[in-house]
Order: C-alpha cells, then structure tokens, then sequence
C-alpha cells in the first residue's frame, strides 16, 4: 500500500507546498498550475506542472479529481411576495484517477532545479451546465422531473394558507371564475387608518359571529363559510402554472444545475510514495 506524503525540503527555493504535512515516507515535492479556473464539458483543462525528489527517483504522475454538482430552484408565486429558493450542493463523484504522465529526464530544468512539463486531463462531456429559466411555455413535464412529483400540489397548499381577499377578488375574474365578485364582498371603515372615510373604507369577505356563549364567552368574527366554500371549490380549479405566470407572460420557475471539479495532481517515485498538489476547484461551463 503506497503512503501519502508531504515533506518539506531543506531549501526553501524548492519548496512548493502549503504549510499542511503528513509524516512517513519522504515523497516527491510538486506545485502545479492550471490554465483556467473554468473548461468547457467534453474538453480538457491544460496545466504547468514542477517536481523533484530529494530521496528517490520519481516514475509518473496522475490526474485525480472528484466532481460536485450545484443545482439552484427558484419557484416565484406572481399572485403574492412568495418565493421558494434553494441551492444545493452535493458531491457526485469521490476523488478518483483520470489519467497517467509519464516521467521523463528531458523535462529537468537547470534553471528551476526540478522537473517541469505541461499537460491536460479530460472532462466529461456529461457534466454540461442545465438551466431552465423563466419559459415563455410552462411545461408540467420538465417541472415534475426538475422539482419533483409532488411540488406543484404542495407549492399550491403553501399559497392557499396566504391568500387574502384582495388577491382572491383580483385572480378568480382574471381566470374565469366568480366574474361578478359582488355576493362575497363586505366592506368596513377602520378609522385608525384615517378620519376620512374614502381612506378608512377598505372591503373583505361577508363576515358572521358567533356570540360568546356558543364559543367559551367571547365573541368570534369569522368568514361565512358558504363564501369560504366556494373560494375553496374555485381553488381547486387554479392551475398551478396561473399562479407563477409573471406580468411579462413568463413563468417564474428556474433550474439550474451545474458541476465543478476538485482536482489534484499526483506525483510518484518508484517506490510508490507520492505526494499531491493543492487542489484546484474547476468550475464546468
């Protein structure tokens, strides 16, 4: 079994490594470079690397990299200041071997005192970047399969619990429903708001009460319910696209979902000892 090291050498000119140290065998010193913090999915990412060993002959180098995945949702209800935000990430690959350089004398340099050669490793074509972000046509499919089967029901429970009668009497005409909204309103003066009764007037739901005796001793205003029924009956008829459907005639739904790479360098003497790089994290475009 091959020991992983870090080993500090004595001159401080060749000393490529962070501070972080793993005691046991001495290993080989290495540092590299990558050309770009960003590749495109199916091409290569290129890099500079440098290298020596105080103790044993160094016999190749591997590429490693483990792969994480970021997926961002945002669904926005138009009908209400609601939104539900996510970003999660999570890894979807552990660290593993991509592919093997081979050693070779011609790479020495008098002027660095260390091996130095340039390389490139793989990525997937696979891991391309997803989004689906605000269509101009809903589609229930890509909806189900980006947020789950039970989103859309459970989203429409979430906003019910919000809903208030200005919003009710603003969308039910709009799609159709209740045109004439006459029969469930109701209107009141509150004169905390103002002593003019053009400002202090505002409307709501016909509202009953239910005197104390019938509810512990105090009086309890509610909403009809023949009034509520019938909002609850209408309700199940609001298709969930109507309510993220923004002024612009586009749906507040995105998706997106993105890789990123967190990759290392490798490099092994003969006997199998090796050291490894500071990784690099390598966002997928």
């Amino acid at each position: 079994m091959a020991t992983l090291v870090v080993a500090f050498a004595s001159c401080a000119k060749h000393d490529f490594f962070d501070e972080n140290t793993i005691t046991g065998a001495v290993g080989p010193e290495a540092y590299w470079e990558i050309n770009s913090s960003a590749v495109k999915a199916g091409g290569a990412m290129g890099f500079t690397a440098q290298y020596y060993s105080s103790v044993e002959k160094i016999d190749h180098s591997e590429a490693w990299y483990s792969i994480s995945e970021t997926i961002d949702k945002n669904v926005t209800c138009s009908w209400l200041s609601y939104s539900e935000i996510s970003s999660v990430k999570s890894m979807k690959r552990v660290l593993q071997y991509i592919t093997e350089y081979p050693h070779l004398e011609e790479y020495w340099s008098d002027s660095l005192h260390a091996y130095t050669f340039s390389g490139a490793f793989p990525v997937s074509g696979t891991l391309a970047p997803l989004t689906w972000a605000q269509p101009a046509e809903f589609d229930s499919t890509k909806m189900i399969t980006y947020f789950g089967e039970d989103y859309m029901q459970n989203f429409k429970d979430v906003v019910k619990t919000k809903m208030t009668y200005s919003v009710y009497e603003e969308q039910y005409p709009k799609l159709g429903f209740l045109t004439d909204f006459s029969p469930y309103k109701d209107s009141s003066y509150n004169w905390n708001i103002s002593s003019d009764s053009a400002l202090a007037k505002y409307y709501h739901f016909p509202m009953d009460t239910l005197k104390g005796a019938a509810v512990g001793g105090k009086d309890s205003i509610f909403v009809k319910p023949w009034v509520m029924d019938t909002m609850n009956y209408y309700w199940e008829k609001v298709p969930f696209d109507a309510l993220i459907k923004n002024a612009e005639g586009k749906y507040d739904v995105t998706y997106k979902r993105n890789y990123s790479l967190d990759a290392e360098l490798r490099v092994y003497d003969v006997v199998g000892t090796y050291s490894k790089t500071v990784s690099k994290e390598i966002i997928i475009n």
